[in-house]
């Protein structure tokens, strides 16, 4: 609901009073998760907000929507924990004002499907134990196997007192992404990888790795450093399931737009 001052011209000096929506709320976007989908807004400024709804349908960007849940004017996330990790999902926003007049639903497009994740997977050197020096992200073990293992992806190795994670074969790459929290790394560059197959460890960094499977097709995975000795790394990881998807983390641009 509006609230107006007083407009020359009227019979009496009591404000106008116009039954109008709140403003759609902006700034939405996901953040992906391990079964669940985390999505945020920014606060509306309506004085009379009642509170929000969360909208989600997974056909188009334009809809349609199917109501998700309710919360409060002090909300401005909410957790999707009715999800699938491979499914893909469309959200929106909309506003509520306490005399029930419902905003528009928020405009930017956004997106998401669950993936997998682990923490405190520990590689151990190569030349320490070749049998825990290596990981295969899709088998969503958290566990190490050996470097030498036809499905291992990636391994630690450390050379001339330098440690490095290193991609392993033909089909898998890898890039160092900066110093960034593993949440923030929401979508995987299409260039950039080290020509070398190999990215120097350092805590606090996180890291991209590409995995082909040989038919054109590939995986999406990502891991931050928390930890290196010269005998055992430590690393957080996320990997995504669904073939040829880009996406890790949030939203991200197409186009020149939202999706």
């Amino acid at each position: 609901m509006l609230i107006l001052p007083f407009v020359a011209g009227c019979d009496d000096e009591d404000p106008v009073v116009v039954d109008a929506p709140p403003f759609p709320p902006d700034g939405v976007f996901s953040v992906t998760g391990d079964e669940v989908v985390s999505i945020f807004w920014n606060e509306n400024q309506e004085p009379d907000l009642a509170g929000y709804q969360i909208w989600r349908g997974n056909e188009a960007p334009e809809g349609p929507y199917f109501h998700l849940a309710s919360v409060s004017a002090n909300t401005t996330s909410y957790d999707d924990t009715d999800v699938v990790n491979g499914e893909f999902w469309f959200y929106a926003v909309l506003a509520v004002d306490a005399a029930g007049n419902e905003s528009e639903l928020s405009r930017e497009t956004v997106f998401d499907t669950p993936r997998p994740e682990g923490f405190n997977l520990v590689l151990v050197e190569e030349g320490q134990d070749l049998l825990h020096a290596g990981y295969d992200f899709s088998s969503l073990s958290g566990q190490s196997q050996s470097r030498d293992n036809s499905t291992t992806d990636i391994y630690y190795d450390s050379d001339s007192g330098v440690n490095y994670v290193v991609a392993k074969g033909a089909l898998v790459d890898i890039q160092d992404y900066g110093v960034i929290p593993l949440v923030g790394v929401d979508w995987a560059p299409e260039t950039g990888w080290a020509p070398s197959k190999r990215a120097e460890a350092i805590v606090g960094h996180s890291y991209i790795v590409r995995i082909v499977d040989g038919q054109g097709d590939f995986n999406m995975a990502k891991f931050e450093v928390t930890g290196v000795t010269n005998t055992n790394l430590t690393v957080d990881w996320a990997y995504q399931e669904v073939p040829n998807e880009l996406e890790l983390s949030r939203i991200a641009p197409l186009g020149g737009a939202m999706r």
